[in-house]
Protein backbone atom coordinates (compact mmCIF):
# COMPACT_ATOMS: atom_id res chain seq x y z
CA UNK A 1 0.00 0.00 0.00
CA UNK A 2 2.86 2.32 0.80
CA UNK A 3 4.37 1.82 -2.71
CA UNK A 4 0.99 2.49 -4.32
CA UNK A 5 0.64 5.71 -2.35
CA UNK A 6 4.07 6.84 -3.59
CA UNK A 7 3.10 5.98 -7.15
CA UNK A 8 -0.17 7.92 -6.89
CA UNK A 9 1.61 10.81 -5.27
CA UNK A 10 4.04 10.88 -8.20
CA UNK A 11 1.23 11.27 -10.73
CA UNK A 12 -0.35 13.96 -8.64
CA UNK A 13 2.89 15.88 -9.11
CA UNK A 14 2.67 15.50 -12.89
CA UNK A 15 0.67 18.72 -13.10
CA UNK A 16 3.69 20.49 -11.74
CA UNK A 17 6.13 18.45 -13.88
CA UNK A 18 4.11 19.12 -17.04
CA UNK A 19 5.38 22.71 -17.14
CA UNK A 20 8.96 21.44 -17.02
CA UNK A 21 8.15 18.76 -19.64
CA UNK A 22 6.75 21.34 -22.03
CA UNK A 23 9.83 23.50 -21.55
CA UNK A 24 12.01 20.47 -22.32
CA UNK A 25 10.06 19.93 -25.56
CA UNK A 26 10.44 23.59 -26.52
CA UNK A 27 14.16 23.39 -25.73
CA UNK A 28 14.57 20.40 -28.05
CA UNK A 29 12.74 22.32 -30.77
CA UNK A 30 15.01 25.31 -30.25
CA UNK A 31 18.11 23.08 -30.44
CA UNK A 32 16.93 21.51 -33.69
CA UNK A 33 16.64 24.85 -35.54
CA UNK A 34 20.38 25.74 -35.67
CA UNK A 35 21.22 22.07 -36.24
CA UNK A 36 18.87 21.99 -39.25
CA UNK A 37 20.55 25.11 -40.64
CA UNK A 38 23.98 23.49 -40.21
CA UNK A 39 23.12 20.18 -41.87
CA UNK A 40 21.55 21.86 -44.92
CA UNK A 41 24.63 24.04 -45.52
CA UNK A 42 26.59 21.63 -47.79
CA UNK A 43 26.00 22.46 -51.49
CA UNK A 44 27.44 19.16 -52.81
CA UNK A 45 24.77 16.49 -53.30
CA UNK A 46 22.29 19.25 -52.43
CA UNK A 47 19.07 17.56 -53.56
CA UNK A 48 20.18 14.10 -52.52
CA UNK A 49 21.18 15.36 -49.09
CA UNK A 50 17.86 17.17 -48.67
CA UNK A 51 16.06 13.88 -49.30
CA UNK A 52 18.42 11.90 -47.05
CA UNK A 53 18.12 14.43 -44.24
CA UNK A 54 14.35 14.65 -44.42
CA UNK A 55 13.79 10.91 -44.82
CA UNK A 56 16.71 9.38 -42.90
CA UNK A 57 18.53 11.84 -40.62
CA UNK A 58 15.84 14.13 -39.25
CA UNK A 59 13.11 11.82 -40.53
CA UNK A 60 10.41 14.46 -40.75
CA UNK A 61 7.47 12.20 -39.87
CA UNK A 62 9.11 10.83 -36.73
CA UNK A 63 10.42 14.26 -35.74
CA UNK A 64 7.04 15.99 -35.88
CA UNK A 65 5.33 13.04 -34.22
CA UNK A 66 7.89 13.07 -31.38
CA UNK A 67 7.68 16.85 -30.93
CA UNK A 68 3.90 16.56 -30.89
CA UNK A 69 4.08 13.87 -28.22
CA UNK A 70 6.46 15.71 -25.88
CA UNK A 71 4.50 18.96 -26.22
CA UNK A 72 0.95 17.58 -26.06
CA UNK A 73 1.32 14.87 -23.37
CA UNK A 74 2.07 17.44 -20.61
CA UNK A 75 -1.08 19.29 -21.63
CA UNK A 76 -3.08 16.08 -21.09
CA UNK A 77 -1.73 15.94 -17.56
CA UNK A 78 -3.58 19.19 -16.86
CA UNK A 79 -6.97 17.83 -17.85
CA UNK A 80 -6.94 14.30 -16.41
CA UNK A 81 -6.03 12.62 -13.15
CA UNK A 82 -6.55 9.12 -14.49
CA UNK A 83 -3.60 7.05 -13.31
CA UNK A 84 -3.68 4.64 -16.28
CA UNK A 85 -3.90 7.38 -18.90
CA UNK A 86 -1.15 9.38 -17.22
CA UNK A 87 1.05 6.23 -17.04
CA UNK A 88 0.65 5.65 -20.79
CA UNK A 89 1.25 9.36 -21.41
CA UNK A 90 4.50 9.27 -19.42
CA UNK A 91 5.77 6.28 -21.40
CA UNK A 92 4.86 8.01 -24.66
CA UNK A 93 6.60 11.20 -23.52
CA UNK A 94 9.76 9.27 -22.63
CA UNK A 95 9.61 7.48 -25.99
CA UNK A 96 9.30 10.86 -27.76
CA UNK A 97 12.36 12.11 -25.84
CA UNK A 98 14.23 8.95 -26.91
CA UNK A 99 13.36 9.52 -30.60
CA UNK A 100 14.44 13.18 -30.41
CA UNK A 101 17.74 12.17 -28.81
CA UNK A 102 18.32 9.62 -31.59
CA UNK A 103 17.61 12.27 -34.24
CA UNK A 104 20.02 14.65 -32.50
CA UNK A 105 22.62 11.86 -32.49
CA UNK A 106 22.15 11.26 -36.25
CA UNK A 107 22.38 15.01 -36.87
CA UNK A 108 25.65 15.11 -34.93
CA UNK A 109 27.06 12.24 -37.03
CA UNK A 110 25.96 14.00 -40.22
CA UNK A 111 27.58 17.30 -39.23
CA UNK A 112 30.76 15.48 -38.22
CA UNK A 113 31.00 14.05 -41.74
CA UNK A 114 29.54 10.53 -41.52
CA UNK A 115 27.40 11.15 -44.60
CA UNK A 116 28.30 8.68 -47.32
CA UNK A 117 26.85 5.56 -45.72
CA UNK A 118 23.56 7.37 -45.12
CA UNK A 119 23.55 8.46 -48.78
CA UNK A 120 24.30 4.96 -50.00
CA UNK A 121 21.62 3.37 -47.78
CA UNK A 122 19.04 5.92 -48.90
CA UNK A 123 19.73 5.31 -52.61
CA UNK A 124 19.60 1.52 -52.16
CA UNK A 125 16.12 1.72 -50.65
CA UNK A 126 14.83 4.38 -53.05
CA UNK A 127 11.57 3.49 -54.85
CA UNK A 128 9.83 6.82 -55.44
CA UNK A 129 10.40 7.78 -59.09
CA UNK A 130 10.55 11.55 -58.56
CA UNK A 131 12.98 11.21 -55.64
CA UNK A 132 15.01 8.75 -57.72
CA UNK A 133 15.38 11.17 -60.63
CA UNK A 134 16.24 14.15 -58.39
CA UNK A 135 18.65 12.20 -56.20
CA UNK A 136 20.67 10.66 -59.03
CA UNK A 137 20.77 14.00 -60.81
CA UNK A 138 22.27 15.41 -57.62
CA UNK A 139 24.85 12.61 -57.43
CA UNK A 140 26.16 12.88 -60.99
CA UNK A 141 26.30 16.66 -61.07
CA UNK A 142 28.64 16.68 -58.06
CA UNK A 143 32.30 16.94 -59.17
CA UNK A 144 35.44 15.68 -57.42
CA UNK A 145 33.93 12.60 -55.76
CA UNK A 146 36.76 10.30 -54.74
CA UNK A 147 37.10 7.15 -56.83
CA UNK A 148 35.94 4.75 -54.11
CA UNK A 149 32.71 6.68 -53.55
CA UNK A 150 32.16 7.08 -57.32
CA UNK A 151 32.43 3.33 -57.64
CA UNK A 152 30.05 2.73 -54.72
CA UNK A 153 27.47 5.10 -56.22
CA UNK A 154 27.66 3.23 -59.54
CA UNK A 155 27.23 -0.12 -57.77
CA UNK A 156 23.88 1.20 -56.53
CA UNK A 157 22.99 2.93 -59.82
CA UNK A 158 23.74 -0.21 -61.86
CA UNK A 159 21.07 -2.54 -60.41
CA UNK A 160 18.61 0.36 -60.53
CA UNK A 161 19.03 0.60 -64.32
CA UNK A 162 19.13 -3.19 -64.66
CA UNK A 163 15.81 -3.48 -62.86
CA UNK A 164 14.19 -0.77 -64.97
CA UNK A 165 15.37 -2.43 -68.19
CA UNK A 166 13.91 -5.76 -67.04
CA UNK A 167 10.46 -4.32 -66.37
CA UNK A 168 8.63 -3.85 -69.69
CA UNK A 169 5.70 -2.15 -68.01
CA UNK A 170 7.92 0.57 -66.59
CA UNK A 171 7.95 3.82 -68.55
CA UNK A 172 11.28 3.84 -70.47
CA UNK A 173 11.32 7.63 -70.08
CA UNK A 174 12.42 7.11 -66.47
CA UNK A 175 15.44 5.07 -67.57
CA UNK A 176 16.20 7.61 -70.29
CA UNK A 177 16.19 10.45 -67.76
CA UNK A 178 18.52 8.60 -65.39
CA UNK A 179 20.95 7.72 -68.18
CA UNK A 180 20.77 11.22 -69.61
CA UNK A 181 21.77 12.73 -66.26
CA UNK A 182 24.70 10.34 -66.10
CA UNK A 183 25.77 11.51 -69.57
CA UNK A 184 25.16 15.23 -68.97
CA UNK A 185 27.65 15.22 -66.10
CA UNK A 186 30.00 12.54 -67.44
CA UNK A 187 32.90 14.98 -67.56
CA UNK A 188 32.63 15.26 -63.77
CA UNK A 189 33.73 11.63 -63.65
CA UNK A 190 37.39 10.64 -63.97
CA UNK A 191 38.46 8.57 -66.97
CA UNK A 192 39.92 6.04 -64.52
CA UNK A 193 36.41 5.55 -63.12
CA UNK A 194 34.82 5.32 -66.58
CA UNK A 195 37.34 3.21 -68.51
CA UNK A 196 39.50 1.29 -66.04
CA UNK A 197 37.30 0.04 -63.20
CA UNK A 198 35.91 -3.30 -64.35
CA UNK A 199 32.38 -2.73 -62.99
CA UNK A 200 31.78 0.43 -65.05
CA UNK A 201 32.65 0.30 -68.77
CA UNK A 202 31.59 -3.33 -69.34
CA UNK A 203 28.24 -2.55 -67.68
CA UNK A 204 27.73 0.51 -69.89
CA UNK A 205 28.48 -1.64 -72.96
CA UNK A 206 25.99 -4.25 -71.74
CA UNK A 207 23.29 -1.58 -71.39
CA UNK A 208 24.11 -0.38 -74.89
CA UNK A 209 23.39 -3.85 -76.28
CA UNK A 210 20.19 -4.37 -74.27
CA UNK A 211 18.79 -1.00 -75.29
CA UNK A 212 19.73 -1.64 -78.95
CA UNK A 213 17.81 -4.93 -78.75
CA UNK A 214 14.71 -3.28 -77.28
CA UNK A 215 14.85 -0.48 -79.86
CA UNK A 216 15.06 -2.78 -82.88
CA UNK A 217 12.40 -5.16 -81.54
CA UNK A 218 9.96 -2.27 -81.82
CA UNK A 219 11.30 -0.82 -85.07
CA UNK A 220 8.49 -2.07 -87.34
CA UNK A 221 5.70 -2.18 -84.75
CA UNK A 222 3.23 0.66 -85.32
CA UNK A 223 1.56 0.05 -81.97
CA UNK A 224 4.96 0.36 -80.25
CA UNK A 225 5.98 3.67 -81.82
CA UNK A 226 6.13 5.60 -78.52
CA UNK A 227 8.16 2.86 -76.87
CA UNK A 228 10.49 2.71 -79.88
CA UNK A 229 10.98 6.46 -79.66
CA UNK A 230 12.00 6.22 -76.01
CA UNK A 231 14.41 3.35 -76.63
CA UNK A 232 15.81 5.21 -79.63
CA UNK A 233 16.50 8.17 -77.36
CA UNK A 234 18.21 5.85 -74.87
CA UNK A 235 20.35 4.45 -77.68
CA UNK A 236 21.39 7.97 -78.61
CA UNK A 237 22.36 8.65 -74.99
CA UNK A 238 24.35 5.42 -74.73
CA UNK A 239 26.11 6.19 -78.04
CA UNK A 240 27.12 9.57 -76.63
CA UNK A 241 28.39 7.99 -73.41
CA UNK A 242 30.54 5.49 -75.32
CA UNK A 243 31.83 8.25 -77.62
CA UNK A 244 32.89 10.32 -74.63
CA UNK A 245 34.67 7.41 -72.94
CA UNK A 246 36.47 6.45 -76.17
CA UNK A 247 37.68 9.96 -76.93
CA UNK A 248 38.87 10.58 -73.39
CA UNK A 249 40.52 7.15 -73.20
CA UNK A 250 42.52 7.96 -76.32
CA UNK A 251 43.48 11.45 -75.19
CA UNK A 252 44.15 10.50 -71.57
CA UNK A 253 46.11 7.32 -72.42
CA UNK A 254 43.83 4.63 -71.06
CA UNK A 255 44.35 2.56 -74.21
CA UNK A 256 44.72 -0.89 -72.70
CA UNK A 257 41.58 -0.94 -70.57
CA UNK A 258 39.42 0.71 -73.24
CA UNK A 259 40.40 -1.67 -76.05
CA UNK A 260 40.38 -4.68 -73.72
CA UNK A 261 36.79 -4.13 -72.59
CA UNK A 262 35.55 -2.94 -75.97
CA UNK A 263 37.08 -5.89 -77.86
CA UNK A 264 35.67 -8.40 -75.34
CA UNK A 265 32.20 -6.90 -75.71
CA UNK A 266 32.39 -6.79 -79.51
CA UNK A 267 33.49 -10.43 -79.69
CA UNK A 268 30.73 -11.53 -77.29
CA UNK A 269 27.97 -10.00 -79.40
CA UNK A 270 29.42 -10.27 -82.92
CA UNK A 271 26.72 -12.75 -84.03
CA UNK A 272 23.79 -10.82 -82.61
CA UNK A 273 21.33 -9.51 -85.17
CA UNK A 274 17.63 -8.78 -85.51
CA UNK A 275 15.71 -9.66 -88.67
CA UNK A 276 12.99 -7.29 -89.85
CA UNK A 277 11.22 -7.82 -93.19
CA UNK A 278 13.99 -10.10 -94.47
CA UNK A 279 16.60 -7.49 -93.59
CA UNK A 280 19.19 -8.21 -90.90
CA UNK A 281 20.32 -5.50 -88.49
CA UNK A 282 23.71 -6.44 -87.05
CA UNK A 283 24.67 -5.22 -83.60
CA UNK A 284 28.39 -5.18 -84.46
CA UNK A 285 27.76 -2.63 -87.20
CA UNK A 286 25.86 -0.43 -84.77
CA UNK A 287 28.70 -0.72 -82.26
CA UNK A 288 31.42 0.12 -84.77
CA UNK A 289 29.34 3.00 -86.13
CA UNK A 290 30.02 4.54 -82.73
CA UNK A 291 33.65 3.50 -82.44
CA UNK A 292 35.17 4.37 -85.79
CA UNK A 293 34.09 8.01 -86.29
CA UNK A 294 35.74 8.95 -82.98
CA UNK A 295 38.80 6.79 -83.65
CA UNK A 296 39.30 8.09 -87.21
CA UNK A 297 38.94 11.67 -86.02
CA UNK A 298 41.50 11.45 -83.21
CA UNK A 299 44.16 8.85 -83.99
CA UNK A 300 46.37 11.02 -86.25
CA UNK A 301 46.57 13.71 -83.57
CA UNK A 302 47.81 11.39 -80.80
CA UNK A 303 51.50 11.20 -79.97
CA UNK A 304 51.02 7.54 -79.00
CA UNK A 305 49.36 6.60 -82.32
CA UNK A 306 52.16 4.21 -83.37
CA UNK A 307 51.94 2.43 -80.02
CA UNK A 308 48.14 2.22 -80.30
CA UNK A 309 48.22 0.66 -83.77
CA UNK A 310 50.96 -1.78 -82.81
CA UNK A 311 49.98 -2.85 -79.30
CA UNK A 312 46.37 -1.91 -78.49
CA UNK A 313 44.26 -1.77 -81.64
CA UNK A 314 43.14 -5.41 -82.16
CA UNK A 315 44.92 -7.15 -85.04
CA UNK A 316 41.66 -8.92 -85.85
CA UNK A 317 40.05 -5.59 -86.73
CA UNK A 318 42.66 -4.65 -89.32
CA UNK A 319 41.96 -5.28 -92.99
CA UNK A 320 44.25 -8.09 -94.10
CA UNK A 321 43.82 -10.97 -96.50
CA UNK A 322 43.80 -13.46 -93.64
CA UNK A 323 41.18 -11.53 -91.69
CA UNK A 324 38.92 -11.06 -94.70
CA UNK A 325 39.07 -14.75 -95.57
CA UNK A 326 38.20 -15.75 -92.00
CA UNK A 327 34.43 -16.36 -92.03
CA UNK A 328 34.25 -15.89 -88.26
CA UNK A 329 35.93 -12.49 -88.41
CA UNK A 330 33.12 -10.03 -89.00
CA UNK A 331 35.10 -7.17 -87.43
CA UNK A 332 37.62 -6.87 -90.27
CA UNK A 333 34.84 -6.73 -92.87
CA UNK A 334 33.03 -4.06 -90.84
CA UNK A 335 36.32 -2.13 -90.52
CA UNK A 336 36.69 -2.20 -94.30
CA UNK A 337 33.12 -0.99 -94.92
CA UNK A 338 33.37 1.76 -92.29
CA UNK A 339 36.67 2.97 -93.73
CA UNK A 340 35.42 3.05 -97.32
CA UNK A 341 32.33 5.07 -96.36
CA UNK A 342 34.47 7.51 -94.37
CA UNK A 343 37.22 7.74 -97.02
CA UNK A 344 34.71 8.30 -99.84
CA UNK A 345 33.21 11.29 -98.05
CA UNK A 346 36.63 12.84 -97.38
CA UNK A 347 37.89 12.26 -100.94
CA UNK A 348 34.74 13.85 -102.33
CA UNK A 349 35.46 17.03 -100.39
CA UNK A 350 37.46 19.62 -102.30
CA UNK A 351 40.54 19.91 -100.11
CA UNK A 352 43.96 21.17 -101.21
CA UNK A 353 45.64 20.67 -97.83
CA UNK A 354 46.93 17.22 -96.78
CA UNK A 355 44.37 15.02 -95.06
CA UNK A 356 46.57 13.54 -92.35
CA UNK A 357 43.65 11.78 -90.68
CA UNK A 358 42.89 9.82 -93.84
CA UNK A 359 46.59 9.20 -94.46
CA UNK A 360 47.13 7.82 -90.94
CA UNK A 361 44.12 5.49 -90.98
CA UNK A 362 44.62 4.29 -94.55
CA UNK A 363 48.25 3.38 -93.86
CA UNK A 364 47.67 1.52 -90.60
CA UNK A 365 44.25 -0.08 -90.97
CA UNK A 366 45.59 -1.83 -94.11
CA UNK A 367 49.00 -3.01 -92.86
CA UNK A 368 49.73 -5.28 -95.84
CA UNK A 369 49.09 -2.72 -98.59
CA UNK A 370 51.32 -0.17 -100.22
CA UNK A 371 50.04 3.11 -98.71
CA UNK A 372 50.89 5.37 -101.68
CA UNK A 373 49.43 2.99 -104.26
CA UNK A 374 46.31 2.34 -102.16
CA UNK A 375 45.71 6.09 -101.77
CA UNK A 376 45.92 6.68 -105.54
CA UNK A 377 43.48 3.83 -106.21
CA UNK A 378 40.98 5.21 -103.69
CA UNK A 379 41.28 8.69 -105.16
CA UNK A 380 40.69 7.26 -108.63
CA UNK A 381 37.64 5.29 -107.47
CA UNK A 382 35.94 7.96 -105.37
CA UNK A 383 36.89 11.31 -106.89
CA UNK A 384 34.02 13.14 -108.62
CA UNK A 385 34.77 13.34 -112.34
CA UNK A 386 33.48 14.73 -115.64
CA UNK A 387 33.49 12.89 -118.96
CA UNK A 388 37.18 12.06 -118.71
CA UNK A 389 37.85 10.36 -115.37
CA UNK A 390 41.61 10.20 -115.95
CA UNK A 391 41.89 13.94 -116.57
CA UNK A 392 39.67 14.69 -113.55
CA UNK A 393 41.93 12.63 -111.30
CA UNK A 394 45.06 14.38 -112.55
CA UNK A 395 43.54 17.85 -112.20
CA UNK A 396 42.37 17.13 -108.67
CA UNK A 397 44.65 17.56 -105.63
CA UNK A 398 45.88 14.28 -104.16
CA UNK A 399 45.62 15.01 -100.48
CA UNK A 400 46.78 11.76 -98.88
CA UNK A 401 49.13 8.85 -99.51
CA UNK A 402 52.29 10.84 -98.77
CA UNK A 403 53.95 8.43 -96.33
CA UNK A 404 55.11 4.98 -97.31
CA UNK A 405 55.76 2.01 -95.09
CA UNK A 406 58.74 0.01 -96.28
CA UNK A 407 61.18 2.85 -95.58
CA UNK A 408 61.00 1.71 -91.95
CA UNK A 409 62.85 -1.41 -93.02
CA UNK A 410 65.99 0.68 -93.59
CA UNK A 411 68.26 0.68 -90.53
CA UNK A 412 68.87 4.17 -89.19
CA UNK A 413 72.60 3.68 -89.59
CA UNK A 414 72.45 2.36 -93.18
CA UNK A 415 75.05 4.93 -94.26
CA UNK A 416 77.61 3.27 -91.98
CA UNK A 417 77.03 -0.25 -93.33
CA UNK A 418 79.20 -2.06 -95.82
CA UNK A 419 78.17 -2.29 -99.47
CA UNK A 420 77.08 -5.93 -99.17
CA UNK A 421 74.86 -5.15 -96.19
CA UNK A 422 73.36 -2.18 -98.03
CA UNK A 423 72.53 -4.35 -101.04
CA UNK A 424 70.82 -6.92 -98.82
CA UNK A 425 68.78 -4.22 -97.11
CA UNK A 426 67.74 -2.65 -100.41
CA UNK A 427 66.81 -6.05 -101.80
CA UNK A 428 64.70 -6.76 -98.73
CA UNK A 429 62.93 -3.42 -99.13
CA UNK A 430 62.23 -4.04 -102.80
CA UNK A 431 60.92 -7.53 -102.07
CA UNK A 432 58.61 -6.20 -99.34
CA UNK A 433 57.36 -3.48 -101.67
CA UNK A 434 56.51 -6.05 -104.37
CA UNK A 435 54.47 -8.02 -101.83
CA UNK A 436 52.65 -4.82 -100.78
CA UNK A 437 51.85 -3.96 -104.42
CA UNK A 438 50.53 -7.48 -105.05
CA UNK A 439 48.36 -7.28 -101.90
CA UNK A 440 47.05 -3.88 -102.99
CA UNK A 441 46.06 -5.15 -106.42
CA UNK A 442 44.36 -8.20 -104.90
CA UNK A 443 42.19 -6.09 -102.59
CA UNK A 444 41.49 -3.64 -105.41
CA UNK A 445 40.11 -6.43 -107.60
CA UNK A 446 38.15 -7.84 -104.71
CA UNK A 447 36.42 -4.48 -104.18
CA UNK A 448 36.47 -2.67 -107.54
CA UNK A 449 36.95 -5.33 -110.19
CA UNK A 450 34.42 -3.77 -112.59
CA UNK A 451 36.09 -0.39 -112.49
CA UNK A 452 39.50 -1.96 -113.18
CA UNK A 453 38.46 -4.54 -115.73
CA UNK A 454 40.82 -5.27 -118.66
CA UNK A 455 38.71 -3.14 -120.99
CA UNK A 456 38.65 -0.17 -118.62
CA UNK A 457 42.38 -0.39 -117.91
CA UNK A 458 43.15 -0.32 -121.62
CA UNK A 459 40.87 2.69 -121.99
CA UNK A 460 42.59 4.50 -119.07
CA UNK A 461 46.04 3.76 -120.51
CA UNK A 462 45.04 5.07 -123.92
CA UNK A 463 43.65 8.25 -122.39
CA UNK A 464 46.79 8.78 -120.30
CA UNK A 465 49.01 8.43 -123.36
CA UNK A 466 46.99 11.07 -125.18
CA UNK A 467 47.22 13.59 -122.34
CA UNK A 468 50.32 15.84 -122.15
CA UNK A 469 51.34 18.27 -119.41
CA UNK A 470 54.69 19.62 -120.60
CA UNK A 471 54.17 22.98 -118.90
CA UNK A 472 52.80 21.44 -115.68
CA UNK A 473 55.37 19.09 -114.16
CA UNK A 474 53.21 18.12 -111.15
CA UNK A 475 50.37 16.98 -113.37
CA UNK A 476 52.79 15.26 -115.72
CA UNK A 477 54.20 13.34 -112.77
CA UNK A 478 50.67 12.25 -111.82
CA UNK A 479 50.04 11.12 -115.41
CA UNK A 480 53.16 9.01 -115.46
CA UNK A 481 52.38 7.47 -112.07
CA UNK A 482 48.87 6.52 -113.16
CA UNK A 483 50.17 5.16 -116.44
CA UNK A 484 52.68 2.97 -114.64
CA UNK A 485 50.06 1.76 -112.13
CA UNK A 486 47.54 0.77 -114.79
CA UNK A 487 50.19 -1.02 -116.83
CA UNK A 488 51.17 -2.98 -113.72
CA UNK A 489 47.52 -3.76 -112.99
CA UNK A 490 47.03 -4.99 -116.55
CA UNK A 491 50.09 -7.18 -116.19
CA UNK A 492 48.72 -8.44 -112.84
CA UNK A 493 45.45 -9.39 -114.53
CA UNK A 494 47.16 -11.33 -117.29
CA UNK A 495 49.23 -13.27 -114.76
Amino acid sequence: MENLDIFLEFFEELNTFSILAQNIGLAFGAILIPIAIAIFRDKNFETLDTNVILDRVINGKKLFASLGIILLIPFLWYITNNVFINSIGLLLWLFGIFIILRILGDCYKWIKGHKMNLRFNYLKALKNIQDMEESWHSVWQTPNINIQNENEFFKIFSPTIDQLLKLPKKDPKITAKLLNDFYNFINNRSIFFLAVIKEIFPKLLEWHFKIWQEEYKRLDKEDKLDEWSNYSEMSRIMDSILNNIEERSLKEKKFFSFFNYFKTHAESYKKEFIKIDNEEYCYSESLFNIFYPVFFKNIAKLQARYKIWKHYFPKEWKVTKKNLEDKENVMSKISLNMFLEWAQERIWQVQSTPDWDLDEVSRNLFPELNPRLWAIILIFVYIPYDDNIVKSVIDRSWNFGFIGRVSRLYPEDIADKKEESKRKTIKMVQSAEKVEIKNTFELTYLLFKDQFSKENLEKYIKSLKELKYKEEPKKENKRLRLLNIFKEMLKFLSE
